[in-house]
């Protein structure tokens, strides 16, 4: 396929702007990615997916979708392979508690660390396709409708399309969307969420090797004057 003569821009080389990429790149259309931070770090937590999104994989390009199967784990046991999550009370201290409920979809839980999978799908691009230290300043629409974008190191680039991939405190949606739209006005919400990785082994001392290699969430009571949740999502 000739190439397309207009470019594209992704503000963000999170997995939203790599994938993006990837499905441009491979489809022959010029495509660009800038990103804030010197270097793709390993950071992030366990992402889930549901089937929705994982078929948009499929969608942008197989080789997505390949490199999602390569880090991602599911439940071990069949008769869980439709659940996404197993819902327990977090007092019921009984060996074999039952969930209290469960959520099901079509494929079940599919969960992988961020940065391994972000990792994967950097393989699938050039590595002069990625821009590092490219932290958005502003966004400017030129004359001849092309978008020029100043980022805070002094460099100006520009392009024909801009993506904003850039997270929760999107400077692209800032720019397209009105001034006193909530979502351009992030704040504190007084909540908080502790978040780590453990060994199987020990997950399966703590809570029994059903709910420990089975996606699951533990709650607190209701009535309590503060939430405690625990999420256990089998890990390979």
């Amino acid at each position: 396929m000739p190439s397309n003569s207009f470019e594209v821009v992704t503000v963000g080389a999170g997995i939203s702007g790599l994938t993006l990429a990837v499905a441009l790149h491979s489809r022959n259309v010029p495509v660009k990615i800038y990103e804030q931070a010197a270097q793709l770090t390993i950071t992030g937590a366990g992402v889930s997916f549901q089937p929705n999104a994982i078929e948009a994989m499929k969608t942008c390009h197989p080789r997505v979708s390949e490199a999602f199967r390569k880090v991602c784990s599911s439940n071990v046991s069949p008769s869980k392979e439709k659940v996404w999550f197993d819902f327990f009370s977090g007092f019921d201290c009984r060996e074999e508690p039952l969930p209290l409920f469960s959520i099901t979809n079509d494929l079940g839980q599919n969960a992988a660390h961020r940065s391994s999978f972000i990792e994967e799908i950097k393989k699938l691009l050039p590595a002069d396709m990625i821009f590092f230290n490219k932290r958005l300043l502003t966004l400017t629409e030129n004359c001849d409708e092309r978008v020029q974008m100043r980022f805070e190191d002094g460099s100006i680039a520009e392009a024909d399309v801009i993506v904003g991939c850039d997270g929760i405190k999107s400077k692209v949606r800032r720019y397209v969307s009105e001034s006193d739209d909530i979502s351009n006005h992030i704040s504190y919400t007084h909540m908080y969420a502790y978040r780590g990785v453990i060994e199987m082994e020990r997950a399966v001392k703590a809570v029994g090797r059903e709910r420990a290699e089975n996606s699951s969430v533990h709650v607190s009571n209701p009535s309590c004057n503060f939430k405690v949740t625990a999420v256990f999502v089998n890990s390979t």
